[in-house]
């Protein structure tokens, strides 16, 4: 067989763009933009992409195809800091991507979730290893796409769990950031991608330039739907626990205001811990506010743990003595009486106001079984 060389073969394929001519505006230096404004950001703990708090993720061309075949868009993923924050290995989400896309693809909750495509490593300015995933590119966050259309959403969202948890065993543990940030809603034409492409390329957004840095603002909004669109994807892996059932793990996860109670008390976690914190945001994105404020007047920016238990305790009543005897941390709440005092009064009729009547309990009901 005649092997190919490479430059005939690389000639079959899409070339990349040349270098754009277009100068983009400048940004204050004293102005705060993007991971500038991440707690405890550090230039020097990332990879100089120049962008994301733990992660950054760029729209890119596929260029491994037929020129004659239509543009093709992916995203990339790339870890910012060669240290994860926990003692996880630097593959941690790969293993976890590869594992739920080889499992059970005959699961309707399987087309729920974001496929890898494929993944390598880089070394960075310090001489550690940046992991770089190549994903589906989609279209928005949750915390976007609710303001335009909802429809249909929870029922796919619970499938993905299911798919995960009951034939994948995988406890997502993040599945919602400050906002739904780690639910995501695929494109409805993916030329909207090369549009978008185009006009940063003739008309690059306003950058900041400091310290021989270049921060990008975002592109995180490809505007009105052209037609409804439904389908979500499940996605940030990186901190997720591969499990077996009965099996019980340790540590804070989640954000802290979808925090579960098994977990501020350290009495150990495992699938039902998903399904708290989608529960408690299906509540926000009906009414458009948090249902936790665990937060005290004196440090508002400050999450508070008791306050947080004392809220939850207004709504559910008091714990079972099962889970506050098995906590590690709940002697820092609770005294010998498996008591502690109470927040502002919560519960779930007098919290909803967007629904009423038969919708409005049907609600109530549904909910109450994701948070108990």
């Amino acid at each position: 067989m005649t092997r190919i060389k490479p430059a005939i073969s690389l000639s079959l394929y899409h070339k990349p763009w040349p270098l754009s001519s277009a100068i983009a505006p400048r940004l204050d230096t004293t102005d705060l933009v993007d991971e500038e404004k991440t707690l405890d950001y550090h230039p020097d703990r990332f990879y100089p992409a120049r962008f994301g708090a733990n992660s950054t993720v760029w729209l890119a061309r596929d260029l491994h195809r037929w020129r004659w075949s239509k543009e093709k868009y992916v995203a990339v993923k790339l870890n910012a800091t060669a240290s994860p924050s926990r003692q996880l290995p630097i593959d941690n989400e790969e293993r976890i991507l590869r594992h739920v896309l080889e499992l059970n693809p005959r699961h309707q909750g399987w087309h729920f979730i974001r496929k890898l495509n494929d993944s390598f490593q880089i070394e960075g300015v310090s001489g550690g290893k940046h992991s770089c995933l190549i994903l589906d590119a989609l279209r928005e966050p949750l915390w976007v796409y609710r303001k335009r259309y909802i429809e249909g959403f929870i029922p796919m969202t619970l499938q993905a769990l299911d798919y995960l948890h009951s034939e994948c065993h995988v406890i997502h543990t993040v599945l919602l950031d400050l906002k739904p940030d780690n639910i995501m809603i695929r494109i409805e034409d993916p030329s909207i991608f090369e549009e978008h492409a185009l006009d940063e390329f003739h008309h690059p957004l306003p950058q900041k330039h400091i310290g021989g840095r270049v921060i990008y603002l975002s592109r995180n909004n490809y505007g009105p739907l052209k037609r409804p669109t439904g389908i979500i994807q499940l996605m940030d892996f990186d901190r997720s626990v591969l499990t077996k059932p009965g099996r019980l793990h340790y540590g804070a996860i989640q954000a802290e205001i979808y925090r579960a109670p098994e977990v501020i008390l350290d009495a150990g976690y495992t699938f039902s811990a998903d399904i708290w914190s989608l529960g408690v945001l299906l509540w926000d994105l009906l009414e458009r506010e948090s249902l936790f404020d665990p937060h005290i007047p004196e440090k508002p920016d400050e999450y508070d743990d008791a306050v947080h238990l004392a809220q939850i305790t207004s709504l559910l009543g008091y714990p079972p003595r099962s889970l506050v005897s098995s906590g590690r941390r709940s002697s820092m709440f609770y005294d010998d009486n498996n008591t502690q005092p109470l927040s502002r009064n919560i519960s779930f009729e007098d919290s909803i106001s967007q629904i009423k009547g038969e919708e409005k309990a049907r609600f109530i009901s549904f909910v109450k079984k994701m948070i108990k």
